[in-house]
């Protein structure tokens, strides 16, 4: 456990177990031992303890609410956050075939328009491949932006862009992206044949091969940073 999570955890533990209860005996003490001897001079003495007891109590909430809110939540939220991002890299690590460096592996497929897309032809280029499926939440953030990166560099003559339906039908792929208004290329694969050439599980899945033909980007699921870093690297490509 991290040394100042486990610091907090000990603040808050003894303000609400030792601390808050102490001052409330304090105060319950000194106020009857003030109405007791409310006509002697030891009332003074009781009176202050009391006022100190009285003030010490919200003071120490305040400051078990200071450290929640200050502390002990974003403390959580950077562990939470540490032990996501290690499940996102084991995740991928577990399910990836190819990686960043690798030679991509060849292969071919019909578009739902019926032409003909060929990752060996298309080397020399860059080319982005997808990999989605219509009842994909995730895939159903990332497309639009996609769609975007399509948009703005589909007049690059040495850029290639794919879709690729997995475990989809051209009848599926092509009403899924009429419904959605995107046009990028689109082609299906029913039967996992070329998924199954990068990955074991797991969409969306998006890949970009540099045009010596190696991955210079492979990632899995969709992130505001990964559009940001696609955008780098497409920018560094295709200039």
């Amino acid at each position: 456990m991290n040394p100042m999570y486990q610091n907090v955890s000990n603040v808050l533990k003894f303000v609400t177990e030792i601390g808050v209860p102490l001052a409330l005996l304090v105060m319950v003490i000194s106020f009857i031992g003030m109405i007791v001897r409310w006509k002697t001079p030891k009332r003074r003495g009781h009176v202050i303890r009391l006022v100190v007891a009285t003030v010490l109590i919200p003071c120490q909430i305040g400051l078990m609410f200071g450290f929640i809110h200050l502390i002990y939540v974003p403390e959580m939220s950077r562990h939470m956050m540490a032990e996501h991002n290690a499940a996102r890299v084991k995740r991928f690590a577990d399910t990836t075939f190819v990686h960043v460096g690798d030679r991509a592996p060849d292969f071919s497929l019909t578009t739902t328009t019926g032409e003909n897309f060929s990752l060996a032809e298309a080397k020399g280029d860059v080319v982005v491949i997808n990999f989605f499926a219509t009842t994909c939440g995730p895939c159903h953030e990332e497309l639009p932006h996609i769609e975007k990166i399509w948009a703005e560099r589909k007049q690059h003559q040495n850029f290639h862009l794919l879709v690729i339906g997995r475990e989809e039908s051209d009848d599926t792929v092509t009403e899924y992206c009429e419904k959605r208004g995107f046009t990028f290329p689109t082609a299906t694969d029913p039967d996992r044949a070329v998924y199954s050439l990068f990955a074991k599980e797991g969409i969306p899945r998006t890949i970009v091969v540099a045009p010596d033909g190696s991955i210079v980007v492979s990632q899995l699921g969709f992130y505001e940073e990964n559009i940001a870093k696609l955008n780098t690297v497409l920018d560094e490509y295709l200039p």
